[in-house]
Protein backbone atom coordinates (compact mmCIF):
# COMPACT_ATOMS: atom_id res chain seq x y z
CA UNK A 1 0.00 0.00 0.00
CA UNK A 2 2.81 2.46 0.83
CA UNK A 3 4.48 1.61 -2.51
CA UNK A 4 1.26 2.40 -4.35
CA UNK A 5 1.06 5.76 -2.59
CA UNK A 6 4.56 6.76 -3.75
CA UNK A 7 3.84 5.56 -7.30
CA UNK A 8 0.75 7.78 -7.49
CA UNK A 9 2.70 10.74 -6.13
CA UNK A 10 5.45 10.23 -8.74
CA UNK A 11 2.92 10.05 -11.58
CA UNK A 12 1.29 13.24 -10.34
CA UNK A 13 4.67 15.03 -10.32
CA UNK A 14 5.43 13.90 -13.87
CA UNK A 15 2.04 15.13 -15.10
CA UNK A 16 2.65 18.56 -13.55
CA UNK A 17 6.17 18.86 -15.02
CA UNK A 18 5.46 17.33 -18.43
CA UNK A 19 4.20 20.54 -20.12
CA UNK A 20 7.41 22.35 -19.15
CA UNK A 21 9.55 19.44 -20.37
CA UNK A 22 8.14 19.29 -23.90
CA UNK A 23 6.70 22.79 -24.50
CA UNK A 24 7.97 24.82 -27.51
CA UNK A 25 8.12 28.58 -27.83
CA UNK A 26 4.76 30.21 -27.27
CA UNK A 27 2.61 31.27 -30.20
CA UNK A 28 2.53 34.95 -31.19
CA UNK A 29 -0.33 36.95 -29.81
CA UNK A 30 -2.73 38.75 -32.24
CA UNK A 31 -1.14 42.13 -31.33
CA UNK A 32 2.34 40.77 -32.07
CA UNK A 33 1.19 39.36 -35.42
CA UNK A 34 -0.44 42.71 -36.45
CA UNK A 35 2.68 44.69 -35.51
CA UNK A 36 4.89 42.37 -37.54
CA UNK A 37 2.58 42.62 -40.53
CA UNK A 38 2.56 46.45 -40.38
CA UNK A 39 6.35 46.50 -40.17
CA UNK A 40 6.63 44.25 -43.18
CA UNK A 41 4.18 46.51 -45.13
CA UNK A 42 6.18 49.59 -44.18
CA UNK A 43 9.38 47.83 -45.27
CA UNK A 44 7.83 46.96 -48.62
CA UNK A 45 6.64 50.56 -49.15
CA UNK A 46 10.12 51.90 -48.48
CA UNK A 47 11.59 49.45 -50.98
CA UNK A 48 9.08 50.58 -53.59
CA UNK A 49 9.94 54.25 -52.89
CA UNK A 50 13.65 53.54 -53.25
CA UNK A 51 13.01 52.00 -56.63
CA UNK A 52 11.42 55.26 -57.86
CA UNK A 53 14.16 57.56 -56.56
CA UNK A 54 17.06 58.51 -58.78
CA UNK A 55 19.83 56.75 -56.96
CA UNK A 56 22.75 54.72 -57.98
CA UNK A 57 22.39 50.99 -57.70
CA UNK A 58 24.95 50.75 -54.92
CA UNK A 59 23.21 53.44 -52.86
CA UNK A 60 19.78 51.79 -53.39
CA UNK A 61 21.16 48.39 -52.21
CA UNK A 62 22.80 49.97 -49.16
CA UNK A 63 19.55 51.68 -48.06
CA UNK A 64 17.57 48.44 -48.59
CA UNK A 65 20.00 46.54 -46.35
CA UNK A 66 19.66 49.19 -43.63
CA UNK A 67 15.85 48.94 -43.75
CA UNK A 68 16.05 45.14 -43.53
CA UNK A 69 18.38 45.37 -40.54
CA UNK A 70 15.91 47.59 -38.72
CA UNK A 71 13.05 45.12 -39.33
CA UNK A 72 15.16 42.13 -38.21
CA UNK A 73 16.18 43.93 -35.02
CA UNK A 74 12.52 44.39 -34.07
CA UNK A 75 11.29 40.85 -35.09
CA UNK A 76 14.27 38.47 -35.28
CA UNK A 77 12.02 35.38 -35.50
CA UNK A 78 10.07 36.85 -38.40
CA UNK A 79 12.55 38.21 -40.94
CA UNK A 80 11.31 40.09 -43.97
CA UNK A 81 9.79 37.83 -46.53
CA UNK A 82 9.21 35.00 -44.05
CA UNK A 83 6.13 32.86 -44.54
CA UNK A 84 3.54 34.28 -42.17
CA UNK A 85 1.79 30.92 -42.06
CA UNK A 86 4.55 29.63 -39.75
CA UNK A 87 3.02 31.63 -36.91
CA UNK A 88 -0.45 30.41 -37.71
CA UNK A 89 0.57 26.77 -38.03
CA UNK A 90 2.39 26.48 -34.65
CA UNK A 91 0.73 23.81 -32.51
CA UNK A 92 -1.30 24.98 -29.50
CA UNK A 93 0.12 23.42 -26.31
CA UNK A 94 -2.24 25.16 -23.89
CA UNK A 95 -4.99 22.51 -23.84
CA UNK A 96 -2.71 19.44 -23.41
CA UNK A 97 -0.87 21.26 -20.63
CA UNK A 98 -4.10 21.98 -18.79
CA UNK A 99 -5.18 18.38 -19.21
CA UNK A 100 -1.95 17.06 -17.74
CA UNK A 101 -2.09 19.57 -14.92
CA UNK A 102 -5.63 18.45 -14.05
CA UNK A 103 -4.56 14.81 -14.17
CA UNK A 104 -1.67 15.60 -11.87
CA UNK A 105 -3.99 17.24 -9.35
CA UNK A 106 -6.30 14.21 -9.49
CA UNK A 107 -3.42 11.83 -8.85
CA UNK A 108 -2.24 13.95 -5.93
CA UNK A 109 -5.75 13.67 -4.47
CA UNK A 110 -5.78 9.89 -4.90
CA UNK A 111 -2.36 9.58 -3.29
CA UNK A 112 -3.49 11.70 -0.34
CA UNK A 113 -6.64 9.61 0.09
CA UNK A 114 -4.59 6.41 0.03
CA UNK A 115 -2.18 7.80 2.60
CA UNK A 116 -5.10 8.79 4.82
CA UNK A 117 -6.53 5.27 4.52
CA UNK A 118 -3.23 3.82 5.72
CA UNK A 119 -3.57 5.87 8.88
CA UNK A 120 0.12 6.48 9.30
CA UNK A 121 3.39 5.58 7.70
CA UNK A 122 4.29 4.03 11.06
CA UNK A 123 1.92 1.18 10.26
CA UNK A 124 4.68 -0.41 8.20
CA UNK A 125 6.67 -0.97 11.37
CA UNK A 126 4.04 -3.35 12.79
CA UNK A 127 3.30 -5.23 9.58
CA UNK A 128 3.73 -8.94 10.30
CA UNK A 129 3.04 -8.55 14.02
CA UNK A 130 0.65 -11.50 13.77
CA UNK A 131 3.81 -13.63 13.98
CA UNK A 132 3.61 -13.07 17.75
CA UNK A 133 0.82 -15.67 17.92
CA UNK A 134 3.20 -18.38 16.69
CA UNK A 135 6.24 -17.46 18.81
CA UNK A 136 7.40 -19.25 21.93
CA UNK A 137 8.05 -17.28 25.09
CA UNK A 138 11.06 -19.44 25.95
CA UNK A 139 12.67 -19.69 22.50
CA UNK A 140 11.74 -16.31 20.99
CA UNK A 141 11.84 -13.91 23.93
CA UNK A 142 14.10 -11.40 22.13
CA UNK A 143 11.82 -11.23 19.12
CA UNK A 144 8.77 -10.89 21.35
CA UNK A 145 10.38 -7.94 23.13
CA UNK A 146 11.16 -6.27 19.79
CA UNK A 147 7.50 -6.58 18.85
CA UNK A 148 6.54 -5.18 22.25
CA UNK A 149 8.58 -2.05 21.53
CA UNK A 150 7.14 -1.56 18.05
CA UNK A 151 3.56 -2.11 19.14
CA UNK A 152 4.04 0.18 22.15
CA UNK A 153 5.27 3.03 19.91
CA UNK A 154 2.44 2.48 17.45
CA UNK A 155 -0.23 2.46 20.15
CA UNK A 156 1.07 5.76 21.52
CA UNK A 157 -0.28 7.43 18.37
CA UNK A 158 -3.08 4.94 17.62
CA UNK A 159 -4.54 4.05 21.03
CA UNK A 160 -7.81 2.73 19.58
CA UNK A 161 -6.20 -0.08 17.53
CA UNK A 162 -7.83 -3.14 19.14
CA UNK A 163 -5.85 -5.63 17.03
CA UNK A 164 -2.50 -4.17 18.15
CA UNK A 165 -3.57 -4.23 21.81
CA UNK A 166 -4.58 -7.87 21.33
CA UNK A 167 -1.19 -8.80 19.86
CA UNK A 168 0.66 -6.84 22.55
CA UNK A 169 -1.32 -8.75 25.18
CA UNK A 170 -0.19 -12.05 23.65
CA UNK A 171 3.44 -10.90 23.71
CA UNK A 172 3.17 -10.08 27.42
CA UNK A 173 1.33 -13.32 28.12
CA UNK A 174 4.00 -15.44 26.40
CA UNK A 175 6.71 -13.71 28.43
CA UNK A 176 4.89 -14.32 31.71
CA UNK A 177 4.04 -10.64 32.23
CA UNK A 178 0.49 -11.37 33.32
CA UNK A 179 -0.35 -7.96 34.77
CA UNK A 180 0.75 -6.18 31.59
CA UNK A 181 -1.07 -8.78 29.50
CA UNK A 182 -4.29 -8.20 31.43
CA UNK A 183 -3.98 -4.45 30.90
CA UNK A 184 -3.38 -4.86 27.15
CA UNK A 185 -6.32 -7.24 26.72
CA UNK A 186 -8.49 -4.83 28.72
CA UNK A 187 -7.67 -2.11 26.18
CA UNK A 188 -8.43 -4.49 23.30
CA UNK A 189 -11.74 -5.35 24.98
CA UNK A 190 -12.64 -1.66 25.23
CA UNK A 191 -12.49 -1.31 21.43
CA UNK A 192 -13.70 -4.85 20.57
CA UNK A 193 -16.23 -5.61 23.28
CA UNK A 194 -17.99 -8.40 21.38
CA UNK A 195 -14.88 -10.41 20.51
CA UNK A 196 -14.99 -13.71 22.46
CA UNK A 197 -11.30 -14.37 21.79
CA UNK A 198 -10.34 -11.10 23.48
CA UNK A 199 -12.57 -11.96 26.44
CA UNK A 200 -10.97 -15.40 26.78
CA UNK A 201 -7.36 -14.17 26.84
CA UNK A 202 -8.24 -11.29 29.15
CA UNK A 203 -9.80 -13.83 31.51
CA UNK A 204 -6.75 -16.08 31.23
CA UNK A 205 -4.35 -13.21 31.98
CA UNK A 206 -6.42 -12.12 35.00
CA UNK A 207 -6.63 -15.74 36.22
CA UNK A 208 -2.86 -16.19 36.04
CA UNK A 209 -2.17 -12.76 37.52
CA UNK A 210 -4.36 -13.59 40.54
CA UNK A 211 -3.02 -17.16 40.80
CA UNK A 212 -6.31 -18.93 40.17
CA UNK A 213 -8.62 -16.56 42.00
CA UNK A 214 -11.66 -15.38 40.03
CA UNK A 215 -12.98 -11.99 41.03
CA UNK A 216 -16.35 -10.59 39.98
CA UNK A 217 -15.02 -9.17 36.68
CA UNK A 218 -13.39 -12.48 35.78
CA UNK A 219 -16.56 -14.43 36.52
CA UNK A 220 -18.51 -12.06 34.28
CA UNK A 221 -16.02 -12.70 31.48
CA UNK A 222 -16.37 -16.45 32.03
CA UNK A 223 -20.16 -16.20 31.80
CA UNK A 224 -19.90 -14.18 28.58
CA UNK A 225 -17.60 -16.78 27.03
CA UNK A 226 -19.79 -19.73 28.06
CA UNK A 227 -22.83 -17.96 26.63
CA UNK A 228 -21.13 -18.14 23.23
CA UNK A 229 -19.29 -21.45 23.78
CA UNK A 230 -21.05 -23.49 26.51
CA UNK A 231 -18.47 -26.30 26.55
CA UNK A 232 -15.27 -24.27 26.48
CA UNK A 233 -13.00 -26.65 28.45
CA UNK A 234 -10.46 -24.05 29.60
CA UNK A 235 -13.10 -21.74 31.08
CA UNK A 236 -14.96 -24.65 32.68
CA UNK A 237 -11.73 -25.85 34.28
CA UNK A 238 -11.05 -22.37 35.66
CA UNK A 239 -14.51 -22.31 37.19
CA UNK A 240 -14.06 -25.82 38.58
CA UNK A 241 -10.77 -24.91 40.25
CA UNK A 242 -12.35 -21.76 41.69
CA UNK A 243 -15.27 -23.85 43.00
CA UNK A 244 -12.88 -26.29 44.68
CA UNK A 245 -11.06 -23.36 46.30
CA UNK A 246 -14.43 -22.13 47.57
CA UNK A 247 -15.25 -25.58 48.94
CA UNK A 248 -18.10 -26.06 46.45
CA UNK A 249 -17.55 -29.68 45.29
CA UNK A 250 -20.94 -29.82 43.57
CA UNK A 251 -20.20 -26.88 41.27
CA UNK A 252 -16.75 -28.32 40.51
CA UNK A 253 -18.29 -31.69 39.53
CA UNK A 254 -20.77 -29.95 37.24
CA UNK A 255 -18.06 -27.95 35.48
CA UNK A 256 -15.69 -30.89 35.07
CA UNK A 257 -18.45 -33.08 33.63
CA UNK A 258 -19.14 -30.40 31.04
CA UNK A 259 -15.50 -30.33 29.95
CA UNK A 260 -15.85 -33.96 28.85
CA UNK A 261 -18.38 -32.89 26.22
CA UNK A 262 -15.56 -31.53 24.08
CA UNK A 263 -12.23 -32.70 25.54
CA UNK A 264 -10.51 -35.30 23.33
CA UNK A 265 -6.97 -35.59 24.72
CA UNK A 266 -6.70 -38.93 26.56
CA UNK A 267 -4.45 -37.64 29.34
CA UNK A 268 -6.80 -34.75 30.09
CA UNK A 269 -9.87 -36.98 29.96
CA UNK A 270 -8.32 -39.46 32.39
CA UNK A 271 -7.26 -36.70 34.79
CA UNK A 272 -10.72 -35.14 34.67
CA UNK A 273 -12.50 -38.45 35.31
CA UNK A 274 -10.20 -39.14 38.27
CA UNK A 275 -10.87 -35.65 39.65
CA UNK A 276 -14.62 -36.17 39.36
CA UNK A 277 -14.34 -39.50 41.19
CA UNK A 278 -12.35 -37.88 43.99
CA UNK A 279 -14.86 -35.07 44.35
CA UNK A 280 -17.75 -37.57 44.32
CA UNK A 281 -16.26 -39.44 47.23
CA UNK A 282 -16.27 -36.22 49.25
CA UNK A 283 -19.69 -35.08 48.08
CA UNK A 284 -22.77 -36.14 50.06
CA UNK A 285 -24.62 -38.89 48.21
CA UNK A 286 -28.36 -38.40 47.73
CA UNK A 287 -31.03 -41.10 47.68
CA UNK A 288 -32.16 -40.07 44.20
CA UNK A 289 -28.72 -40.60 42.67
CA UNK A 290 -28.26 -43.20 39.94
CA UNK A 291 -24.91 -45.00 40.09
CA UNK A 292 -24.35 -46.82 36.78
CA UNK A 293 -21.59 -49.39 36.26
CA UNK A 294 -21.02 -49.87 32.50
CA UNK A 295 -19.21 -52.63 30.68
CA UNK A 296 -19.36 -54.36 27.30
CA UNK A 297 -20.51 -57.92 26.68
CA UNK A 298 -18.36 -58.97 23.75
CA UNK A 299 -19.61 -61.97 21.86
CA UNK A 300 -19.12 -62.04 18.12
CA UNK A 301 -17.50 -58.63 17.60
CA UNK A 302 -15.51 -56.00 19.46
CA UNK A 303 -17.06 -52.72 20.55
CA UNK A 304 -15.81 -49.61 18.73
CA UNK A 305 -13.10 -48.01 20.83
CA UNK A 306 -13.18 -44.64 19.07
CA UNK A 307 -16.81 -43.91 19.92
CA UNK A 308 -18.68 -42.05 22.66
CA UNK A 309 -20.80 -43.57 25.45
CA UNK A 310 -23.90 -41.58 26.43
CA UNK A 311 -25.53 -42.36 29.79
CA UNK A 312 -28.99 -40.83 29.88
CA UNK A 313 -31.72 -40.62 32.52
CA UNK A 314 -34.97 -39.82 30.71
CA UNK A 315 -38.76 -40.18 31.03
CA UNK A 316 -39.99 -43.74 30.53
CA UNK A 317 -40.46 -44.39 26.83
CA UNK A 318 -38.24 -41.51 25.77
CA UNK A 319 -38.34 -37.73 25.79
CA UNK A 320 -36.18 -34.84 26.92
CA UNK A 321 -33.44 -36.24 29.22
CA UNK A 322 -33.25 -35.24 32.86
CA UNK A 323 -29.51 -35.90 33.17
CA UNK A 324 -26.71 -36.96 30.82
CA UNK A 325 -23.10 -38.07 31.22
CA UNK A 326 -20.71 -38.47 28.29
CA UNK A 327 -17.51 -40.52 28.21
CA UNK A 328 -15.15 -41.81 25.48
CA UNK A 329 -15.59 -45.55 24.81
CA UNK A 330 -11.93 -46.32 25.38
CA UNK A 331 -12.57 -45.75 29.11
CA UNK A 332 -14.78 -48.87 29.28
CA UNK A 333 -15.50 -50.33 31.76
CA UNK A 334 -16.28 -47.29 33.92
CA UNK A 335 -18.86 -45.93 36.38
CA UNK A 336 -20.86 -42.70 36.30
CA UNK A 337 -23.31 -41.05 38.66
CA UNK A 338 -26.45 -39.36 37.36
CA UNK A 339 -27.93 -36.73 39.67
CA UNK A 340 -28.87 -33.06 39.77
CA UNK A 341 -25.22 -32.06 39.20
CA UNK A 342 -25.42 -33.38 35.63
CA UNK A 343 -29.01 -32.35 34.95
CA UNK A 344 -29.70 -31.02 31.48
CA UNK A 345 -31.54 -28.02 32.91
CA UNK A 346 -31.89 -26.41 36.28
CA UNK A 347 -35.61 -26.25 35.63
CA UNK A 348 -35.88 -30.06 35.27
CA UNK A 349 -33.63 -31.61 37.95
CA UNK A 350 -33.44 -35.39 38.10
CA UNK A 351 -34.52 -35.34 41.75
CA UNK A 352 -37.93 -34.01 40.71
CA UNK A 353 -38.68 -36.89 38.30
CA UNK A 354 -41.19 -39.42 39.65
CA UNK A 355 -40.11 -42.25 37.32
CA UNK A 356 -37.23 -42.59 34.88
CA UNK A 357 -35.37 -45.08 32.74
CA UNK A 358 -31.66 -45.16 32.02
CA UNK A 359 -30.37 -45.57 28.47
CA UNK A 360 -26.72 -46.34 27.81
CA UNK A 361 -25.71 -45.95 24.18
CA UNK A 362 -22.33 -46.42 22.51
CA UNK A 363 -22.15 -44.38 19.32
CA UNK A 364 -19.32 -45.14 16.92
CA UNK A 365 -19.82 -41.74 15.24
CA UNK A 366 -20.07 -39.81 18.49
CA UNK A 367 -23.38 -38.24 17.48
CA UNK A 368 -26.05 -37.57 20.09
CA UNK A 369 -28.75 -38.89 17.74
CA UNK A 370 -29.43 -42.64 17.77
CA UNK A 371 -28.12 -44.61 14.79
CA UNK A 372 -28.63 -48.13 13.48
CA UNK A 373 -25.18 -49.37 14.51
CA UNK A 374 -25.29 -48.20 18.14
CA UNK A 375 -24.61 -50.55 21.02
CA UNK A 376 -27.30 -50.03 23.66
CA UNK A 377 -28.64 -51.01 27.09
CA UNK A 378 -31.97 -49.91 28.60
CA UNK A 379 -33.05 -50.21 32.23
CA UNK A 380 -36.44 -51.02 33.64
CA UNK A 381 -38.56 -48.06 34.84
CA UNK A 382 -37.16 -46.70 38.10
CA UNK A 383 -39.05 -44.87 40.83
CA UNK A 384 -36.68 -42.47 42.54
CA UNK A 385 -39.22 -41.19 45.06
CA UNK A 386 -39.45 -44.57 46.79
CA UNK A 387 -35.67 -45.08 47.00
CA UNK A 388 -34.00 -44.59 50.38
CA UNK A 389 -30.46 -44.85 49.01
CA UNK A 390 -28.68 -44.34 45.66
CA UNK A 391 -29.87 -46.73 42.95
CA UNK A 392 -27.13 -48.95 41.56
CA UNK A 393 -27.36 -50.30 38.01
CA UNK A 394 -25.24 -52.77 36.07
CA UNK A 395 -25.33 -51.85 32.38
CA UNK A 396 -24.04 -54.35 29.83
CA UNK A 397 -23.68 -52.96 26.30
CA UNK A 398 -24.43 -55.41 23.50
CA UNK A 399 -23.99 -55.06 19.75
CA UNK A 400 -26.98 -54.20 17.58
CA UNK A 401 -29.14 -57.17 16.59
Amino acid sequence: MIGLFFLLALLALLCVLAPALWSRQPSATPAQSNAAEASRAWYQQRLDALAEEDLEQSQRAELADELGAVLLAEYPQEPAGADTRAVEDKPNTVKPANLLLGLGVLLVGLAAALYAALGSYGATKIQGAQAILGLSGEQSSDELRRWQGRLGQWLTSQPDDAQSWYLLGHAHLKLGEFSLAAAAFAQAHEYADGDVSVKFYWLQARYLERQGVLDERSRQLADDILAADPNNPQVLEMLAVAAISDGDAGAAITMLNRTLNSEQRPERVRATVDAIAALRSAYAQQADNLDVQIKVVVEAEAAPMAGIVFVVARPVGGGMPYAVARRPSWLLPFAVTLDDLVSMSGNRPLSQAAEVEVLVRLSASGLAQAEAGDWTWLSQPLSLKSADKPVELQAQLTPPS
